[in-house]
């Protein structure tokens, strides 16, 4: 499979104010969306760069998904997709 484009990356935060105040804030970057992901266990925060995004990730717990990448790896890329 060959990709040709990238939709956004994922980025774990502990805190998504934080976060958005940089990326948003300090980079100019805007936001497009804020939902909570119950399912997923996150709140997520999607926020526009040119014609692609950056996601913001915050676990809703330390027993989800992104609780679990942010104790063993720490802050930092998650994933792109």
């Amino acid at each position: 499979m060959l990709f040709t484009q990238i939709d956004h990356v994922g980025v774990a935060v502990e805190d998504l104010d934080g976060a958005l105040a940089l990326y948003a804030g300090t980079f100019g970057f805007g936001v497009a969306h804020r939902e909570t992901i119950d399912g997923q266990g996150v709140e997520a925060v999607l926020l526009d760069v040119g014609d692609h995004h950056v996601e913001l990730l915050r676990p809703l717990g330390p027993d989800t998904p992104v609780g679990r990448f942010l104790a063993t790896r720490g802050p930092g890329l998650h994933h792109v997709a």
